[in-house]
């Protein structure tokens, strides 16, 4: 299976999912209290690991019943989608709706992200010729070249969040953006998953 089948492949994947679960969050029922008061959660995306072998860490801070901020970092670990991305940095603010519970940072929230990421482009290869001593042209330098690009953008994600009462943590989220500088590598980018994680302190 090639990069961009995988890609549509975990695009289908989220938006399905998203899709699904977007409509229980108008009907949620209405819970006045919750025991655990933590602000502190981390996350990792189950399906960057599944499906394109990337580490997905992010750390969200609840700054209030409606809305957090926090930090994505992600890192390839396959040399065949660093083309696409190899590292991304990704700080990003979110506003939660339909929020019927007293602890916050839970439900349907909408999330605006800035990205700064990089990857290795494609392999170029520069060829030298010599003729010997009989006029014919041999080959006698051979190299091999990887352009590397980097880029700064924005964009906006859509997703539902469920919190336990003892912490643990479900995500679903779908989004992306686009890229400002004229560079070597992708134009835009894509934002989601199916994360999971707990929250502490």
């Amino acid at each position: 299976m090639d990069l961009q089948k995988i890609i549509e492949m975990k695009k289908l994947v989220s938006i399905s999912l998203l899709v699904m679960t977007s409509f229980g969050a108008v009907a949620q029922e209405e819970v006045t209290f919750q025991k655990n008061k933590n602000k502190h959660e981390f996350r990792i995306d189950a399906l960057e690991i599944l499906t394109v072998s990337n580490i997905d860490i992010e750390y969200e801070y609840v700054i209030s019943r409606f809305s957090g901020a926090g930090l994505a970092v992600t890192y390839s670990l396959d040399d065949n989608f660093s083309i696409y991305q190899q590292y991304s940095i990704n700080p990003y603010f979110r506003q939660y709706f339909f929020n019927k519970k007293d602890f916050g940072a839970r439900g349907f929230f909408v999330e605006g992200l800035l990205k700064f990421a990089g990857g290795k482009g494609h392999k170029h290869y520069t060829y030298g010729y010599e003729d010997d001593a009989s006029g014919n042209r041999v080959l006698t330098t051979f190299t091999e070249q990887i352009d590397e690009w980097s880029n700064f953008g924005i964009g906006i994600a859509l997703g539902q969040k469920w919190v336990s009462d003892n912490g643990f943590v479900l995500e679903l989220s779908l989004g992306g953006g686009r890229y400002f500088i004229e560079d070597k590598g992708p134009k835009g980018f894509f934002r989601g998953g199916i994360s999971i994680g707990y929250r502490f302190f």
